[in-house]
């Protein structure tokens, strides 16, 4: 795996996070909880989106 693959990797290891947080927040009725998996999931999701946008447009 190059650098940039375990870049990409990295950021989409925080969007796992969040949908296990989320899972864990559903299991036990947490509501708060739940809202915060959301958001971590969509924070990973839009750094992975805006980092592999920025290593393409390095490449070429």
């Amino acid at each position: 795996m190059n650098d940039k693959q375990k870049v990409v990797f990295k950021q989409l290891q925080l969007a796992g996070l969040g949908i296990v947080v989320f899972v864990f927040g559903l299991l036990y009725q947490e509501k708060a909880i739940s809202i915060v998996g959301i958001c971590i999931l969509i924070f990973g999701l839009l750094r992975t989106y805006y980092i592999k946008k920025a290593i393409d447009k390095l490449d070429g």
